[in-house]
Formats: structure tokens, C-alpha cells, sequence
């Protein structure tokens, strides 16, 4: 089964950015980060928690990281057995790691659904990248497409 995945925002460590998965079908499922997720994130950053240098690349690694662990935790969630993604290109250059970091995340999960990983520019039309933005925009978070990942999940894949 094909999936696509797409984000809305202008940032990662913004309010509201979202990552989205979703397949022709409307299985549909999304993460946004939210204002206190992002500040915790970002002082524990700042505070040399996490394995990632405080620095330029460090912090754009450190975002990278950030992405593919929720797009495991999606993946994760659609449980499907057997599942190919296609993700937007929104971290360009970054692929082979992305593509290497998600795989590693969901063999030490022990979920190996991933056919295959491929990067694309994805159509306005496509059901990633139109929930991400409604989700983004969603203020209310009344949509019920919301994954639930708390700090802790994502602090076991980042903390040093």
C-alpha cells in the first residue's frame, strides 16, 4: 500500500508544524507540534541534553532527527504490514540519512512495514499534503486524525 507524507509550516521547531501520512484511501494520520512540546524541545536543546551540538548543523540535525522519529511513530501507527512511502522533499540533500534514520528507528522497534522510501515533490491534490495543511490550521484540534507522541517517546531517540 502507497503512502505519502507531507508537512506544513514554515519550521520544525515552530507552532503547528505538521507531518502528515496518508494514502489515496483516507487513511490519514498527523502529528503538530505544539507550543510547550517545542519550548521543552528547544531549552533541553539549548541546555546540551540531547546528542546534538549546539550549533548550526547540529541544530539542523537535530531537527532531521526530530522528523524522522515522528514519521516512525506514523508509520508505526497506520499498521499496515507492507507499505511504501513516499515523502515530500522538504529536507533536500537529506535523504539517504532520513531514509537510513527512519528504517533504523522501526527495526529497533521490531515493525519492519517499509517496502520501500522514495522523495518526490507531491501534488497540491495529494491527501498528505492537503490534511497536513488543514491540520496545521486546524486551532481548535478538533480534526480526529491527531497522533498522540509524548515527550518521553521522542526523548529516547535523541537524549544523550
Amino acid at each position: 500500500m502507497n503512502f505519502e507524507i507531507d508537512v506544513s509550516g514554515e519550521d520544525l521547531l515552530q507552532k503547528d508544524y505538521t507531518i502528515c501520512i496518508a494514502n489515496k484511501d483516507s487513511i490519514i494520520k498527523g502529528f503538530k507540534f505544539n507550543r510547550e512540546l517545542i519550548s521543552i524541545l528547544s531549552s533541553r536543546y539549548g541546555q546540551n541534553i540531547y546528542r546534538y551540538p549546539k550549533s548550526q548543523k547540529g541544530k539542523a540535525m537535530f531537527k532531521i532527527r526530530l522528523y524522522c522519529i515522528i514519521v516512525s511513530y506514523l508509520v508505526k501507527s497506520i499498521n499496515i504490514k507492507h507499505i511504501s512511502l513516499t515523502l515530500c522533499r522538504d529536507f533536500e540533500g537529506r535523504e539517504k540519512e532520513i531514509r537510513e534514520t527512519i528504517l533504523a528507528i522501526l527495526k529497533k522497534e521490531k515493525i519492519s512495514p517499509l517496502e520501500n522510501i522514495n522523495f518526490n515533490k507531491l501534488d497540491s491534490g495529494s491527501n498528505a499534503h492537503k490534511y497536513a495543511y488543514l491540520m496545521r490550521n486546524d486551532i481548535k484540534n478538533k480534526m480526529n486524525t491527531y497522533l498522540k507522541i509524548n515527550l518521553e517517546d521522542i526523548e529516547r531517540w535523541i537524549i544523550k
